[in-house]
């Protein structure tokens, strides 16, 4: 079996958002063990401006044939935009729904940097020393409200 990661951009013009949203993070059981069946796991959905950012994880042997098993059936229950392209110009977006595949640039962290030993003797150290020497991180800065509930972009 394989795991592929998926993300795309999503942007629905804004008197359907609400309702693609809607159908997009409600799953009926039946929708839910369809996507799952086609491999789909670990689906999530965010947002920036008018702009919908979803990723999942395939699990599966035939990524082409899931997709489009999943495609007809999510389109048979009204789950998908109504049109699908991959660009849009900018003045055509606020009338047009449309999904862009985005470019994957590269992984971090995708296995564990050190041994769990190692971790565990040296992670409060490190986090302590960044505490006490805020002068190192003065290029860093965040928003405390900026950060979102899964993790930050």
């Amino acid at each position: 079996m394989h795991t592929r990661r998926v993300a795309e951009i999503i942007h629905i013009v804004p008197e359907k958002r609400e309702a693609f949203l809607q159908g997009a993070l409600n799953l009926d059981d039946e929708t839910a063990n369809v996507l799952w069946s086609c491999g789909v796991r670990k689906q999530q959905y965010f947002s920036l401006n008018e702009l919908i950012f979803m990723t999942f994880e395939y699990k599966g042997q035939d990524f082409d044939s899931d997709m489009r098993k999943m495609a007809i059936y999510l389109d048979s229950k009204g789950l998908l935009v109504e049109k699908r392209r991959k660009d849009v110009p900018v003045d055509e977006r606020e009338t047009t729904d449309w999904w862009a595949p985005v470019k994957r640039l590269g992984t971090v962290l995708d296995s564990k940097p050190k041994s769990e030993e190692d971790l565990q003797l040296n992670i409060m150290d490190i986090l302590d020393g960044a505490m006490k020497n805020e002068s190192t991180y003065s290029n860093t800065s965040y928003d405390e409200d900026d950060w979102s509930e899964e993790f930050h972009f």
